[in-house]
């Protein structure tokens, strides 16, 4: 994390170490500081910690490495999934406004909701705190009906579950991305990889 940090500011950084050796060196040069040479100095310094404190204040979102599961029943009692929710974390010091999710498959991308009903299609994830996204669910049981073919793997709309069928079939997939992006936050994705036997998914890289 410390690592992080030190990457992401040290532009700032330089730039404002440039600026004040600067006006040392100009101090050395001239025997004083120029007024001109102070207020433009000045004015060129405050725009690197302005850049430092909003980079510092900004949200930083994390995809992490555990799945939520949740068992239910999308569309009618009698058809049994489990869903697997990815937790997104906002290690940042603000909100992260308008978070959108996606499933990305050869480079197509498809929105997917948050488990949040009144925030399906966009969320907010405070800082220090974290949301889950329904990003696809796998079948369980259902009736044993003649001439229905019952996909395995479905992923929701941006506006939430329906029927299995009403919903993406993701059967012939193993392997995917999910995207995340917020209209104030660097984008994040990582890699899925897809277990029917285990009816779950795998988060193989961040």
């Amino acid at each position: 994390m410390l690592k992080m940090i030190k990457f992401r500011y040290k532009e700032f950084v330089l730039s404002g170490i440039i600026i004040i050796v600067g006006l040392i060196v100009s101090v050395y040069r001239f025997g004083g500081l120029n007024p001109i040479i102070a207020a433009v100095g000045g004015l060129l310094f405050s725009i690197p910690i302005r850049f430092f404190w909003q980079s510092y204040m900004s949200p930083v979102l994390k995809i992490k490495k555990e799945v939520e599961l949740r068992t239910f029943h999308p569309g009618d009692i009698r058809w049994e999934y489990v869903a697997n929710r990815i937790i997104v974390e906002n290690s940042g010091r603000s909100a992260a406004k308008n978070c959108k999710g996606y499933i990305v498959v050869e480079g197509k991308k498809e929105r997917v909701c948050w488990t949040v009903p009144m925030e399906r299609s966009n969320a907010t994830i405070n800082a220090k705190d974290n949301e889950r996204l329904d990003f696809c669910a796998f079948y369980v049981n259902g009736p044993k009906e003649k001439k229905i073919t019952i996909p395995k793997i479905i992923a929701p709309t941006e506006e939430g579950w329906g029927s299995p069928w009403k919903c993406r079939a993701l059967d012939r997939i193993y392997e995917c991305k999910v995207l995340i992006t917020a209209d104030n936050a660097e984008p994040i994705d990582a890699t899925i990889k897809s277990n029917i036997e285990k009816k779950g998914i795998e988060i193989v890289t961040t």
